[in-house]
């Protein structure tokens, strides 16, 4: 097998493991005196999301661990796309039938960290969901 034979096949695999999520920006909050956040229009991405298992990741979350998710994404794709406090749509969720922008919304994001060439966004989720 040639490097280009190879190259497919791991891009293959690589994405077979890659699953259709959506994601909500939070634009704002309403003025009505509850402060309830206002999302634009989801947005559909392809990523590799998985629960979290590293042993650094579960003594960062402590409890909250087996409610996180995380996906690590090109740094030069997603640079700037996601912040603290959008909400994404994950394991099977979608804005399908909503009436308004993240009503049908489980994982909330923590701050992206952004590194050399990566970036890791954590999914928690969310308790009412």
């Amino acid at each position: 097998m040639n490097y280009h034979q190879r190259k497919q096949v791991f891009l293959n695999r690589l994405n077979k493991w890659n699953k259709k999520i959506y994601i909500a920006k939070k634009i704002g909050v309403t003025d009505d005196g509850y402060e309830d956040a206002i999302y634009d229009r989801p947005k559909e991405y392809l990523m590799n999301v998985q629960p979290i298992s590293s042993e650094a990741d579960i003594a960062e979350f402590g409890g909250m661990a087996k409610q996180m998710q995380k996906a690590v994404v090109e740094y030069n794709k997603y640079f700037g796309k996601f912040n603290e406090f959008d909400i994404a749509y994950l394991d099977g969720a979608t804005p399908k039938g909503e009436e308004i922008n993240g009503q049908n919304a489980n994982y909330k994001i923590h701050p992206p960290r952004n590194q050399n060439k990566c970036i890791v966004i954590y999914f928690e989720r969310m308790s009412n969901k």
